[in-house]
């Protein structure tokens, strides 16, 4: 019995009692005339036929036959299965040829010969002989088994020839013909001997036919062999398979670069993946490379397997890191071209990049989170010489513990002697720089960017005398994580430089009233507008009629803080930086819609208000992001640190930042500025190099005395800012706090960039640095709280 196109069973069977169990029934109770079962070996087979009810098998008659499981009518019934896989029904009929019939009384075979073929539907045939207590002879032959399984073969490579025995075992010689190979990979396989071919054999007598892999590929593989023969069936087939390995190739430990979660345009940490020679032949790699539209993202940091070659159990190392180009999933593949039969080795590299908060602003409306008079958020007294307090900022007033740095709003009141404050993070050691400088008896505030400690907490130091002090806090720079898709913390757009947008001075109209306001509006457009979140400033009270206090908010009147911004005397001139949230002006005029802020005053006094920049929803581009660093000094013209000597009448000092601080992408600085002991009352500016002082103001300090403040600068593309002093001599220092850097930054040395550059937008930057200058509300509005 020959079975031709059924998988795994292809191949060449006899069963004789002889040789095999071989059981056959006659008129069983399903009422087939002949069943016969085979078994050899770990392979059994059944056959069964019946002719069409009723009639008996007439030898020299060939009959259509099918498969069924019951005897029918008009045609015969053949079934065969062969280990568990039956002949499927088929729409072509079989036929089965009888050459000899004989029956006795009750209707039982005593002989029986036929041959037949059958179609097996999508199984494909089978083809064979019957004999039952025959004399009549025939052709058989055997190959006992099925497949040939040649297990694992080296790729590119001959392996280990096995032979096939073919053996005759019918009554008649069989004569073998030519021996091929078909079937879906018969490249993988040689008959490298053959003593078939060419052959008659008598029963029992054999011949082999030896096959040699050459596993073409790696991965499983097969064919079919074929030996012509003479019998019923025509040939012998046999299935060939092999599975393909390469004989030269390494283990990855681990088996691919996984990076994991990695803020965008951040490098992420180094990962290590070993690779371990694993097969009998040496492997030799060359220069490793990166693959793939993303290789951008990622570098190879230390490579020790390139030129390198690997013996069975010998290991190298490849060191590689991310660097997504934007938040999404990246990969790209590092390949080691080697001598293996693939011809390289590739290890996949992954990263995903998310979308990152870090140093983004999120403002808050203005809250006291600490007043020594009253025992909110410190002891209820003044803070004595030399005394440090400190103030837990998270989970107060907005901070969220995300925060990495808060810009608080530091007040003194009632000092005994002069001196100075001092707000550091917590868990640091107190810097040599000051925050806020006073007199005796005075009460005055100035705006402190301040990293906040790992416990969430900052420090305040106060240095001589006893004060009391005050702290709101006027919002926070994250610290960084993984963000939404929508709203997140602001990028700061600083202006070219300072620019008026209020000055009641020139209103006509007087004094702004006590306990009244004003709207101060700017506009960039309606494509800009409606993203900004806060305005960076400087506030100004000027010609007070008594002492007093303003203070900035968003503007509206039910929502007006228990805070104040800075604090005023009779007569005095007192800045003070901010950073205020904004909401669109409401009955504006022509500014209604425009960002803009309020600003309160207690007593009757001139405001003045200039911005330096706006923050952002995160949503505009080619913004610049915080980066807190511990208070540096880089000038003090009374040493000569940075600038020789003090600033005479309307000279300009062009102080460089150092490299130290200022980096690709710094574009700004957060600084502290103080006027020492200026001869006359003068007015100080501070903005970039390289474009015209503006009509603004940073410092108004009077004769003689010790000021401090904030304030927010750009700095050229040579990394420098001026510093004005409009009357006498003073000298002057200059404190950073934390720099303002582009994002996307630059990528670092060594790495590809696929970003666009930084190319400032129509409408939103004026030139190279600094966002265009806005347009200034002409509506003069004082409301009444």
């Amino acid at each position: 019995m020959n079975f031709d196109g059924w998988g795994y069973i292809d191949g060449s069977f006899s069963y004789e009692p002889s040789r095999n169990t071989l059981e056959i029934y006659q008129q069983n109770a399903n009422g087939y005339a002949l069943v016969m079962r085979g078994f050899a070996a770990e392979h059994w087979h059944y056959l069964d036929v019946t002719p069409p009810k009723g009639t008996r098998f007439l030898a020299g008659q060939t009959y259509q036959t099918t498969t069924n499981f019951s005897p029918q009518d008009s045609i015969t019934v053949l079934n065969i299965s062969g280990d568990g896989q039956n002949c499927d029904w088929s729409s072509t009929p079989g036929t089965i040829a009888v050459k000899e019939a004989e029956y006795d009384d009750a209707g039982r075979f005593t002989a029986f010969a036929a041959t037949f073929s059958v179609p097996c539907g999508w199984r494909g045939s089978a083809k064979g002989e019957i004999r039952f207590q025959s004399s009549i002879g025939y052709k058989a032959t055997d190959t006992w088994g099925y497949r040939l399984q040649m297990g694992a073969q080296p790729a590119g490579m001959r392996g280990r020839t096995q032979a096939i025995t073919v053996e005759a075992n019918g009554t008649e010689p069989t004569t073998f013909g030519a021996a091929s190979l078909s079937g879906a990979d018969p490249g993988a396989f040689e008959i490298s001997a053959n003593t078939c071919s060419g052959n008659t054999l008598t029963y029992g007598q054999t011949c082999q036919l030896s096959i040699t892999p050459k596993a073409s590929a790696i991965g499983e593989q097969s064919a079919v062999l074929t030996l012509v023969e003479d019998s019923v069936a025509g040939k012998v087939t046999r299935l060939l398979s092999l599975t393909g390995y390469d004989p030269r190739d390494a283990t990855a430990a681990p088996a691919y670069f996984s990076f994991g979660d990695v803020p965008a345009y951040e490098t992420s940490v180094p990962q290590t993946v070993t690779l371990t020679g694993a097969s009998d032949l040496p492997i030799t790699f060359g220069q490793a490379t990166l693959e793939g539209d993303n290789r951008a993202s990622f570098r190879i940091t230390g490579d020790g397997c390139s030129q390198k070659t690997l013996n069975k159990g010998q290991s190298c190392s490849m060191t590689a890191v991310a660097r997504p180009s934007s938040p999404m999933q990246v990969g790209a593949l590092l390949t080691l071209p080697d001598n293996s039969f693939a011809g390289k080795t590739q290890l996949s590299m992954g990263v995903n990049g998310y979308r990152d908060d870090r140093g983004t602003y999120y403002p808050v409306a203005p809250f006291r989170i600490m007043d020594t008079r009253s025992g909110k958020g410190a002891p209820k007294r003044m803070v004595g010489p030399g005394e440090v307090v400190s103030l837990q900022v998270t989970g107060s007033g907005g901070v969220t513990t995300e925060a990495s740095t808060v810009v608080l709003n530091v007040t003194v009141t009632g000092p005994t002697m002069n001196g100075f404050v001092t707000v550091y993070p917590s868990g640091l050691s107190r810097p040599t720089a000051s925050s806020l400088n006073f007199t005796k008896g005075w009460t005055g505030a100035n705006s402190v960017t301040v990293k906040v400690g790992a416990d969430g907490k900052v420090k305040f130091y106060n240095h001589t005398g006893s004060t009391h002090i005050i702290v709101d806090v006027d919002g926070y720079y994250s610290k960084g994580h993984e963000c939404c898709s929508g709203y997140m913390g602001g990028q700061y757009h600083p202006l070219s430089k300072p620019v008026r947008i209020t000055d009641t001075r020139t209103w006509g109209t007087g004094r702004v009233p006590r306990e009244h306001y004003i709207n101060s509006a700017a506009s960039w457009g309606s494509t800009i507008n409606p993203r900004v979140r806060a305005f960076a400033v400087s506030i100004t009270a000027t010609q007070p009629s008594s002492s007093g206090f303003l203070t900035a908010w968003e503007g509206s009147p039910d929502n007006l803080p228990n805070t104040s911004t800075l604090n005023y005397t009779t007569g005095a001139t007192v800045p003070n930086f901010a950073v205020v949230p904004t909401t669109p002006c409401v009955n504006c005029g022509s500014a209604t819609g425009w960002p803009s802020i309020g600003v309160y005053t207690h007593a009757p006094t001139h405001i003045v208000v200039d911005i330096v920049g706006f923050y952002d929803d995160g949503s505009l581009p080619d913004g610049l992001r915080f980066q807190s660093i511990a208070p540096t000094r880089i000038v003090d013209t009374r040493t000569g640190q940075g600038w020789p000597s003090r600033l005479g009448p309307g000279a300009t000092a062009t102080v460089p930042t150092p490299k130290t601080i200022a980096n690709v992408d710094t574009w700004g600085l957060a600084t502290n500025v103080t006027a020492v002991q200026p001869t006359s009352t003068t007015v100080m500016t501070v903005w970039p190099s390289g474009v015209t002082r503006p009509n603004t103001s940073s410092l108004n300090p009077r004769a003689g005395s010790l000021v401090s403040n904030a304030v927010q600068t750009m700095i050229s593309q040579d990394d420098k800012f001026n510093v004005y002093n409009a009357s006498g001599y003073t000298n002057f220092v200059v404190d950073v706090v934390g720099t303002f850097n582009l994002y996307p930054p630059t990528p670092p040395a060594g790495w590809n960039s696929n970003l666009t550059s930084a190319v400032p937008q129509p409408g939103l930057q004026a030139d190279s640095r600094g966002s265009a200058t806005p347009e200034v509300s002409t509506v003069h509005l004082v409301k009444r709280i």
